[in-house]
């Protein structure tokens, strides 16, 4: 006769991580601060990291075993997943394959390299408040190394009619003192050596479009 083992509830609890590593970034006499991430904290093994974030109130955004990713950013670097059946790996990361013939195998921590290329972009001539005065701002999709999903962030260092599909880019770390463990801590630009393609029609559309933006921008104060 089989027997069926029941677990009871307090069986199944993981204990609660030590957070030894706490991290402000609230400005000094500062209540209210609008949308922004005010502080994080990191557990004694390293493992566990927390993100404390303002919206009208503070929310705390648990990452859990995604912890590494974040993790890493403070340490200047691009953490995956990789499924140890197949080899797929992704930025942004998975926890389980989603290949059907690998039956959502756990995947495994890979650091990847700081280089990608443009799977497609856009750009934006219109933005909220605070990044007014940096429009316009180029958003793309990008694959790093050999990830099978595409990551979203910003690309500096280029003209927005310049931009091109298949694109090589670099990854470029904000300085070690102001990373605060989100994808703001880094951005995208064009790989050393490459150069954009001659102007044709398409390009100039695109300019014709941005270069006002540009002007209204220099209006702000």
């Amino acid at each position: 006769m089989n027997e069926t083992v029941v677990l009871k509830r307090k069986d199944r609890i993981v204990k609660k991580p030590d957070f030894t590593e706490k991290k402000s970034y609230r400005p000094v006499n500062v209540k209210e601060t609008g949308l922004s991430f005010i502080g994080h904290e990191i557990s004694e093994d390293g493992n566990v990291m927390n993100q404390f974030f303002h919206y009208d109130q503070l929310y705390t955004i648990r990452h859990g075993w995604n912890s590494k990713f974040f993790k890493g950013l403070l340490e200047g670097k691009i953490w995956g997943t990789r499924c140890p059946k197949c080899g797929d790996t992704w930025v942004p990361v998975r926890t389980h394959c989603w290949n059907l013939d690998c039956n959502l195998e756990k995947t495994e921590w890979v650091e990847m390299p700081l280089n990608g290329k443009v799977h497609t972009w856009t750009v934006a001539g219109w933005s909220g408040r605070s990044s007014l005065k940096r429009l316009p701002i180029i958003l793309v999709y990008a694959v790093i190394g050999k990830s099978k999903v595409a990551i979203a962030n910003e690309l500096h260092g280029i003209k927005p009619w310049d931009v091109e599909f298949e694109m090589s880019l670099k990854v470029v770390f904000k300085p070690e003192e102001d990373r605060i463990g989100a994808v703001t801590d880094f951005h995208f630009e064009p790989a050393d050596g490459w150069e954009p393609s001659p102007i044709h029609q398409e390009k100039e559309r695109i300019k014709e479009l941005v270069e006002p933006v540009y002007k209204w921008v220099k209006t702000l104060k």
